[in-house]
């Protein structure tokens, strides 16, 4: 059963993935700037915005990121990043379960996408959706810590051309 489970599973997602391909990534390619919104990890209550540049550069088949990161007083936090995507897996600073895709061409579409792990050092489930235009690139990610009923939004990041 277990098997016939798994199967079941990993079918599904080569069918949702099948329309996504690396060349989806290219869109993303060069200098792109935004904003940053977070709940603050301290609290689990206050909003944080920050202005962030984001330099992406697609190579052979996965894009490359460098975030920077404007934390005031000129103190500039740099962060890197790499989205790839496989036949089974979507890499994003990450391995993430494809959910449900909106694939209109190589330069408009959406992904919604779930994994588990940590967050403010408590196990917790994911969901993120990336939604891509050449004009604008939006990430959105919800946590749920374990035991919790529902989601909470830990960051969105807002990127234009």
């Amino acid at each position: 059963m277990k098997t016939l489970v798994t199967t079941i599973l990993v079918s599904l997602t080569l069918i949702l993935n099948g329309n996504l391909t690396s060349d989806h990534l290219k869109v993303y390619d060069g200098e792109w700037n935004g904003t940053l919104t977070y709940l603050n990890y301290g609290d689990d209550k206050t909003l944080v915005d920050l202005s962030v540049r984001m330099v992406a550069n697609f190579d052979n088949g996965r894009l490359k990121f460098d975030y920077f990161y404007d934390e005031g007083n000129g103190r500039i936090e740099k962060r890197t990043g790499v989205f790839k995507i496989t036949r089974s897996k979507i890499l994003y600073n990450g391995s993430w379960t494809l959910e449900e895709s909106d694939i209109t061409d190589l330069e408009h579409w959406k992904l919604s996408m779930s994994s588990k792990g940590k967050d403010n050092n408590k196990k917790a489930s994911f969901k993120q959706t990336v939604e891509v235009s050449p004009e604008r690139i939006v990430y959105i990610k919800m946590v749920k810590y374990d035991g919790e009923s529902g989601y909470f939004m830990r960051n969105r990041h807002v990127f234009e051309k």
